[in-house]
Order: C-alpha cells, then structure tokens, then sequence
C-alpha cells in the first residue's frame, strides 16, 4: 500500500514537473515574441530579467543589460520624475505609467511608454515588473500634427489680416471717393458703405487677435460697433446715452458678420435720421436655449416724413435675417424697437 502511494506520489511529481516545464516553454514563447519589452528589476533597481524582445526594442541582447541598471540609459532630464513615480508606485502599491526617453545601442534617444508593478513579499518591497512599448513613431507624429496645425493656424491668422487690410483700403478708397461728391445724398451713400466694411473689417480684425479663430467675443464687438458708429454721427459720446446689455457670447464668423451688418444697419439708420443730437440707444443680446435674441431700441425721435423703413439699409437688413434663418419683429415707442431671434449658424465647407 506504500509503495502504491509512493508510485502515485512520483507520478505526480512528474506531472507538475511537465506542466511546468510546458507553462515554462508557453511563457518563453510568448516572451520571445512579444513585441513590448519585459523587464524585472530588484529593489535596488538592477535588472534581473530582460526578455529577448529587448533586442528588437532597444537593439541589445538581453545579457548585455542583466545586472545593471535600467536608469543608466535613461535620458537624464527625464530622470526626477521617473523616480518620483517609482516611489509614489512603492508606497501606494499600485501600478504607474510613464513616458520617458531612453538610449538605444545605436546612441539615439526612442521614447518608450512603461508601466511598472511593484511587487512584494510579506509586505517588503522586492522590485518591478516593467512592461514597456515603443512609441517613438506615435510621438513623431504627434509632433508633425501638432506643428502642421501651427502653420496651419499661422497662415489663416495672416489671411484675416490681410482681409482685414483689404477691407481698411476699400473704406479708405471710399473715403477719397467721396471727397469729390457735392451731392449731400451721394455722400451718405458712401459713408453707409464705409460702415459697411467696417462692420465686417472689425470682426476679422477680432478673429485676428483672437487665441479662437474661428469665433470672436461678440459682446466685445458690439460695443466697438456702436461706439464707433455713434462718434462718426454725434463726434461726441456725451450726447448720446448708451445702455447695452450684451451677454459674453462666442459666434462663429458665419454668424457674426450678418449679425453685425444688422445691428450696424440699425443704430446708423436712427443716428443719421436723428434731429436731434441727444438720445438713447438700447441694444441687448441674450440666449435662450438654443437661439438669441437681439433687442435694437434707438429711443431717439425722428422725422415725420422720414422713409428710412424703404432704404437699402433696412433691405439689406431683411437678406441679412435670410441668411441667419432669423426673424424680425418691429415695434412702436418713443423710437424704433426692433426684436430679432436667429440661430448661429454650422459651417458648410465649401467643395
């Protein structure tokens, strides 16, 4: 019966034996062909195994680095934190992932990403596990998209610029043009379309300054609107009381441009139908949900005869609410309220 338990006994022993060794070939196979980069470190950071992927990633055969320490080819800027976060892993005990560079057989710096297990036994901390994976090609192109943007943000911050300065020549050529006009009319015209420009020159000129380019500080842009319009009619501020109530809102330059042309449009229209010289002008703009709302109340009494409601301002105003899929309301008072609701609008590109 002993001899029965022995025989049993051995031929387990030699069945674990094999299921070692197999488990043993299984991990070797894996290992060996890998592609990340298996690393074992004591605690005093030597290396006690190095998988044969070690070749492929960094170009050196694993007994080259057996026994030495990893942090000697790490690039030295990138040494502190690294450390730092070995030890932050060692007390809490948990797993930590860190970028770094570090030197190859051939001399160069690659970028490997790495995550490390610290292990222990009967609480004493024994060492690391490292799993770590080249990603110097993702870097690589990390650093062309990123630098590609740049010029690419470069560039279109110049061509607002310029747009901005082409539209600076057209309002000065107008301005010369209109030196030479006697009729009062003609003249008008001219400044309106001045205006015109200016309004649509501001808003690339924001784009311009702008960290956004693609949308600008709207609030912003309506008071510089205004305040502008109102010195070239009046020549003073102190005449003309100002009340805005402008919520800080970000519009793309879709939106922007027609609503400018719109509010431009408006205020001009009362400042130079105006008889007086004194007055106030409202403007507000909110939110609401998913659309705004644009309150124009000039508050300044204007001619009996005046036709101003038939004029190309107030026709551009009308294809300027087409654009925007916007709405007009008009309402009576002490001057002309004006309640306009639209939606900013999505960029199409154009093919």
């Amino acid at each position: 019966m002993v001899i029965l338990r022995q025989i049993v006994s051995l031929n387990e022993i030699k069945r674990n034996k094999e299921l070692i060794s197999e488990k043993k070939e299984q991990l070797s196979f894996i290992t060996t062909n890998m592609v990340d980069l298996i690393i074992e470190s004591d605690e005093n950071e030597v290396l006690k195994y190095v998988s044969p992927s070690c070749e492929q990633v960094l170009g050196y055969f694993p007994e080259h680095l057996m026994g030495k320490s990893f942090h000697n080819l790490i690039h030295p800027e990138d040494l502190p934190e690294i450390s730092h976060n070995l030890k932050k892993a060692v007390v809490s005990q948990e797993s930590v992932r860190f970028q770094y560079r570090i030197k190859n057989a051939g001399g160069e710096y690659i970028f490997l990403e790495t995550i490390g297990k610290p292990f222990f036994d009967d609480e004493y901390f024994k060492g690391f596990i490292f799993s770590s994976r080249d990603i110097t090609e993702q870097i690589k192109s990390a650093e062309f998209v990123k630098n590609s943007l740049e010029e690419k943000e470069t560039l279109l911050r110049e061509i607002r610029h310029r747009v901005n300065n082409n539209f600076q020549i057209i309002s000065s050529l107008l301005n010369i043009q209109a030196i030479n006009v006697v009729d009062f009319r003609d003249k008008e015209l001219f400044m309106e379309s001045q205006d015109r420009v200016r309004a649509m020159a501001i808003v690339h000129e924001k784009l311009y300054r702008s960290d956004n380019l693609c949308s600008i500080d709207f609030s912003d842009y309506i008071k510089l609107l205004i305040t502008d319009l109102v010195y070239e009619y009046h020549h003073t501020l102190s005449k003309i009381e100002l009340d805005l109530d402008i919520e800080k809102i970000d519009l793309n330059i879709e939106t922007a441009v027609p609503c400018g042309l719109i509010i431009n449009e408006l205020v001009s229209n009362s400042l130079k139908n105006t008889y007086t010289s004194a007055g106030k002008i409202t403007v507000k703009l909110h939110r609401e949900q998913e659309k705004y709302v644009l309150l124009v109340d000039n508050g300044i009494r204007c001619g009996e005869n005046d036709d101003s409601t038939n004029d190309l301002g107030v026709k551009l105003v009308n294809m300027l609410l087409t654009q925007l899929d916007g709405k007009m309301e008009i309402m009576g008072g002490e001057g002309n309220f004006y309640r306009i609701i639209f939606r900013e609008l999505s960029y199409e590109p154009r093919i």
